[in-house]
């Protein structure tokens, strides 16, 4: 029978000599590297926003569609909601 399969040394490349693929990229250094390639080419580089903050817009935008009635609050049982989801299609 046949073996299919690249080694995992085959895929991933030799680590000795830094070929191949890493195992994971390294979020940071992509970072880092996106950044001064923005700088590089005379674009504005914005500071990432910090999530607690992404979370309250988020949040305030949820609880603005609630109060308008666009998203249920979950606040009614199940036997009180709708079966299924609104559809844009007729009955």
């Amino acid at each position: 029978m046949v073996h299919h399969h690249k080694s995992n040394r085959d895929v991933e490349g030799n680590p000795d000599d830094r070929r191949g693929m890493p195992l994971r990229p390294n979020v940071d250094e992509l970072e880092r590297r996106t950044q001064e390639d923005l700088r590089g080419v005379g674009l504005r580089v914005k500071k990432p926003e910090r999530p607690a903050k992404q979370y309250e817009e988020i949040q305030r935008e949820v609880d603005r569609e609630v109060d308008r009635g666009e998203m249920p609050s979950g606040k009614m049982s199940r036997a009180e909601r709708e079966a299924f989801p609104p559809t844009r299609y007729g009955k």
